[in-house]
């Protein structure tokens, strides 16, 4: 029996995100005081894959004028990427068994790839992915959809934390659901 995919975003779903802890670390008290420019190179290049881990550093560190080395930015950069949301780990391994092949689908840099590879205890449950660094379009932008689906085909489920991304996916015909908790996500698959 083939399995039915569910498409799961990564951020506040499977790990959490820290994005203050980042912040804190390189002496930035709120993201309001970093450059909206090195946010951009963050936010929107990066996660794109557009720009290098190695180029990623070299701009952040030239538009905040920081003079942490690589090592100490890319550990603040990492930092983000907090513990298993809970519940979830668990919920993730005991998919196969109920039927469902989960396939992560999320806006995330190289960086943060690795980092989500390292930290999260079911990867082996996750092999697969789409991922904004190697598509070069984020959520919800019609070219990660079709990525997903020409690898995946349309997902039984999609389970995301941002009203906004499940909005767009709605709109794309997907079966998506705004993610709350792990409970409410066993109950959501029956």
């Amino acid at each position: 029996m083939e399995k039915r995919v569910i498409a799961l975003d990564i951020g506040n779903v499977c790990l959490e995100i820290h994005p203050e802890r980042c912040f804190g670390a390189l002496g930035f008290r709120s993201v309001s005081e970093i450059p909206p420019e090195a946010l951009f190179l963050a936010s929107e290049r990066f996660e794109r894959g557009e720009v290098t881990p190695a180029e990623f550093l070299a701009g952040f560190r030239k538009l905040t004028g920081t003079k942490f080395s690589d090592e100490e930015l890319e550990r603040a950069f990492r930092s983000i990427i907090g513990p298993v949301v809970p519940g979830m780990a668990e919920l993730v391994a005991g998919l196969d068994a109920r039927g469902f092949r989960p396939v992560f689908f999320s806006d995330t840099s190289i960086t943060h790839l690795d980092e989500v590879r390292r930290k999260f205890p079911s990867e082996a449950a996750v092999p697969d992915g789409i991922y904004s660094c190697e598509v070069h379009a984020k959520k919800p932008e019609k070219a990660m959809f079709e990525a997903f689906e020409a690898r995946f085909g349309v997902p039984a489920f999609y389970f995301d934390d941002r009203a906004d991304l499940i909005e767009g996916a709605l709109r794309h015909g997907w079966n998506a659901h705004r993610f709350v908790s792990a409970e409410e996500m066993a109950r959501i698959l029956g």
